[in-house]
Formats: C-alpha cells, sequence, structure tokens
C-alpha cells in the first residue's frame, strides 16, 4: 500500500500578531450630567420668570386701567380676557417647549453611557417635578 503524504503548513506564531488599537474617548458623565442638569434648571427658571413677568403685566395693566376707566368696566374686562387669552396662548407654548425639551433631553439620556444617562434621568425627572410645582404655584397667583 502506497502511504499517502499530507502536507504540513507552517507554524504561525499569533502572539506575535499586532492587532490595531483603537482609543476610547473617556467621557465625564458629570460632568456632562451637570451642564444638562443646568440647562435644564435655566430654561425652567426662564420659563418661570417669563410667566410671572407677564402675570404681574397683567395685573399691573389691569389695575391702571380700572383706574382710568372706573366706568368702562365692559372694556376693562374685555381687554383682562384678551390678555388672558394671550396668556394662555403663551402658556401652551411654553408646554411645546418642555414637551421638545423633554424630547431632546430624552434623546440625548439614550445616546449617553449608561451610567451618564441615568444621571441625566434623574436629573430630568427632577426637573419636571419642578417645573410642575412652578406652574401650578404661578396658576394658583393668577
Amino acid at each position: 500500500m502506497a502511504s499517502v503524504k499530507i502536507p504540513t503548513f507552517p507554524s504561525f506564531d499569533f502572539s506575535k500578531l499586532e492587532m490595531p488599537k483603537f482609543g476610547v474617548p473617556q467621557i465625564d458623565t458629570e460632568a456632562v450630567t451637570k451642564v444638562a442638569t443646568d440647562a435644564v434648571y435655566v430654561t425652567i427658571g426662564l420659563a418661570a420668570l417669563a410667566f410671572q413677568k407677564a402675570q404681574v403685566r397683567r395685573q399691573e395693566l389691569s389695575k391702571a386701567l380700572t383706574d382710568q376707566f372706573g366706568t368702562g368696566k365692559a372694556q376693562i374686562s374685555e381687554v383682562v380676557d384678551t390678555l388672558e387669552a394671550r396668556l394662555a396662548s403663551l402658556d401652551a407654548r411654553f408646554i411645546a417647549l418642555e414637551g421638545k425639551l423633554d424630547v431632546t433631553v430624552e434623546d440625548l439620556e439614550k445616546r449617553l453611557p449608561e451610567r451618564a444617562g441615568a444621571l441625566l434621568g434623574s436629573a430630568h425627572e427632577a426637573a419636571k417635578t419642578a417645573r410642575k410645582q412652578v406652574r401650578s404655584m404661578l396658576r394658583t397667583a393668577a
């Protein structure tokens, strides 16, 4: 019987194989969370101040009109109703802005590393709660 010769291949030392190295960027999750939290708080603060300022202006205008036109209550009532309608429109715009802000923050939360996303989510929930409290206080003040 004839013997079959099996070809041999030279051995390859995989330990000497150099793989390309990829640097993973380091993200300071606390800094990202702090910036996002600060941005949310600033937005809430500005919205609250703008709404409060509008309420104060409405009250001042109502008082000034009442002082000037004491007998024209129907006209004053009409002006106040118009102002209140505009304030309601402004409030609706703030609600829409808050909705867009919520979507943006939630999108950012998904794109961040898990820990940073969780911290941002917690800060966002705290900001939502603060927004609701501020809006409740402003509505009772009006």
